[in-house]
């Protein structure tokens, strides 16, 4: 329970790290040019999976190693436990989208739309924050699905039964991203 809280919150942490901050200003620096916005966005995207992955990854091992399949569908329960919270907060963001749409619309003062505008900054941090820890918490449950149909169906030979294969899928399906990042960066 306790891998599944821990790897939600810090999921939580990376998103909210490159939805804001120094990644921004380092992505609206690159506007200076439209090229180098294109590559400086995408491999900040691309290099924004990569934490996320490893921590599932951790996860995922840390579960197995204290509770065997089992204890990996006790971690997706855990990242699963603050769903109503967190679903919450991701509906936040649409919201305050509509509110600075409507204040620019309506011709408000500066002020007003300043206002509804670093409230929309926040809102498209949170709904960032809600799709991470759904894709990470699916993850880990379709993981201990897998695995345990894999035991009941008493297919020995499959290798997806072992969590150390399935975090080496998850390594290396994030590893073109890191890499392609890497080199648009340089380019870029």
């Amino acid at each position: 329970l306790f891998t599944g809280l821990l790897s939600g919150y810090l999921i939580g942490k990376v998103t909210e790290y490159y939805t804001s901050g120094r990644t921004v200003h380092r992505i609206a620096k690159a506007s200076n040019t439209p090229a180098t916005n294109i590559i400086e966005g995408l491999a900040t995207g691309m290099v924004s999976t990569v934490l996320p992955v490893i921590i599932v990854a951790v996860a995922t091992l840390a579960a197995f190693y204290f509770g065997g399949l089992y204890g990996i569908a006790i971690a997706s329960v855990g990242m699963l436990a603050t769903l109503g919270m967190v679903l919450s907060i991701d509906g936040y963001g649409p919201i305050s989208d509509n509110a600075a749409g409507i204040a620019e619309m309506a011709g408000l003062g500066k002020e007003v739309r300043g206002r509804a505008e670093a409230l929309d900054e926040v809102g498209n941090t949170t709904a960032a924050i809600g799709k991470g820890f759904a894709i990470s918490s699916a993850a880990l449950a379709a993981l201990a699905w897998i695995s345990a149909f894999f035991e009941h169906a008493n297919l020995q030979t499959v290798s997806l039964t072992e969590p150390v294969v399935i975090v080496g899928l998850f390594l290396g399906g994030v590893l073109p991203f890191l890499f392609s990042a890497m080199t648009m960066r340089a380019v870029g």
